[in-house]
């Protein structure tokens, strides 16, 4: 016999099998494989609004985490980079999901890369952290689907990216669909060998560029080294490839779950998962972690607060 919770499952990864918003793998990206030429020597006076604003109001605010508890002390602000990186299965993916959904709900628009998981299944993990599990339905699917259409984009393949075409469907998100959030889920799926640490520094690179040149924000996720041990956070120098992938960003957020805790040890009162904010190269350079507790039901973290 089907299991009951089984089959609703089934029916609501149906009901969003249509969604409207994939970027297929055939889309011709020539025209976004490399940047115009653009006149940039500006006069000193070009910058005026932007220094008096840096000096009256810390600059430009960024948009913000869906914990409370972390404030102004962090925000994901425009034309920058942040490294997402943890080892494998602590939740990386699961944490980035919510934070997404806290930008579609905010008003914001993004777009993710993510060869990994079938389009429809990251828009269930979405929708049960926006609803919540027990209140599944074939209606809340196609409601979800309607409200998050004008602000969601995701691209449709589920295989190892060609590395030119990370750089290019960022430029295509940008200009074509005008995100303000790009996810790159992951470097390990852009179509390079785990030592060639040259092309990878040219991809961050590029990306980089991308962001840089408009106002998007751009979200890379990476792996730690597997010579460290899980039992620990670890550091920004401990993400897998080359040194520059973390120091080129902006931002280097790290991802640890408590798998100590979840195997019985430890105490209740510590955090389920830990969001490390190794690097932060503007705003106040706050670097600091975010305690969460996870709820299983719901698939969401929640601060302390």
């Amino acid at each position: 016999m089907i299991d009951r919770a089984e089959k609703g499952k089934e029916q609501i990864e149906n009901a969003i099998l249509n969604f409207p918003n994939l970027v297929p793998d055939d889309i011709d990206l020539s025209a976004f494989m490399e940047d115009e030429q653009i006149h940039r020597i500006k006069k000193a006076s070009a910058y005026r609004d932007k220094l008096i604003e840096l000096i009256e109001n810390g600059g430009e605010r960024g948009h913000a985490m869906p914990w409370d508890s972390v404030g102004k002390s962090f925000e994901f602000r425009e034309s920058e980079l942040t490294v997402w990186a943890g080892y494998k299965g602590h939740g990386k993916s699961l944490v980035i999901s919510q934070v997404f959904e806290k930008f579609i709900m905010d008003g914001k628009k993004v777009f993710i890369i993510s060869p990994e998981f079938p389009p429809h299944r990251l828009l269930h993990r979405m929708m049960i952290q926006s609803f919540g599990l027990h209140q599944q339905s074939r209606k809340l699917a196609i409601d979800f689907i309607d409200a998050i259409n004008d602000q969601l984009w995701i691209y449709d393949q589920q295989s190892s990216l060609k590395p030119n075409d990370v750089p290019a469907l960022c430029r295509y998100a940008v200009d074509r669909l005008g995100v303000n959030h790009v996810l790159i889920d992951s470097l390990m799926k852009c179509g390079m060998a785990p030592d060639d640490y040259a092309k990878q520094k040219h991809l961050v690179d590029s990306v980089q560029q991308v962001a840089h040149r408009s106002k998007a924000h751009i979200h890379l996720v990476a792996h730690m080294r597997k010579d460290k041990s899980d039992g620990s956070i670890g550091g920004l120098h401990d993400v897998k490839g080359g040194s520059e992938i973390a120091d080129m960003a902006e931002n280097v957020l790290i991802v640890w779950r408590n798998k100590e805790k979840e195997q019985g040890g430890g105490r209740m009162d510590e955090p389920d998962c830990v969001i490390k904010v190794d690097a932060q190269r503007n705003a106040d350079g706050w670097i600091g972690k975010i305690p969460l507790w996870y709820n299983k039901e719901t698939m969401t973290f929640r601060d302390g607060q």
